[in-house]
């Protein structure tokens, strides 16, 4: 397994946060690993996203995820059960937020979870790249939603 972290703070409601992050055709310009988007669909407050991701550059096979969002607080997307590509890796991102009189602090985990021999290639091909681009992520977004404001 390897993990992602990101915390940062954003003048920004945390609802607005979230919203842009599930607005994925937008949000892929501050996540570059979202490549093309097959499907979205939401159902108040639960859905599904389907698309072809990029890792390091590298396309990955299209995968299904499933998103929960407690409003004002969280996201959560989850590889859907599947057997493809779901017996080669499992993705799970969060997003947490908390108010604070800056605006709001928002931490961001990404986990990959490898299954079978790739994963001594995969993990540490990944392990420092997804840690230093969830950082980077971060910053991508606070710029986004920042700007779109002046």
């Amino acid at each position: 397994m390897i993990e992602g972290h990101g915390e940062i703070i954003i003048e920004r409601e945390p609802q607005e946060i979230l919203d842009f992050v599930l607005d994925l055709e937008r949000y892929r310009e501050a996540d570059t690993k979202i490549g093309r988007i097959r499907s979205f669909e939401r159902h108040d407050n639960s859905g599904t996203v389907r698309y072809r991701g990029k890792l390091r550059g590298l396309p990955t096979a299209t995968d299904t995820q499933t998103f929960e969002l407690v409003p004002g607080r969280s996201l959560t997307f989850r590889s859907a059960d599947s057997l493809w590509p779901g017996m080669v890796a499992r993705f799970e991102g969060r997003f947490e937020c908390e108010p604070v009189d800056e605006g709001t602090r928002l931490v961001h985990r990404e986990r990959f979870t490898f299954r079978g021999p790739g994963r001594f290639l995969a993990e540490p091909f990944l392990r420092s790249w997804l840690a230093a681009d969830t950082t980077q992520e971060m910053n991508r977004l606070k710029e986004q939603l920042e700007a779109d404001s002046r």
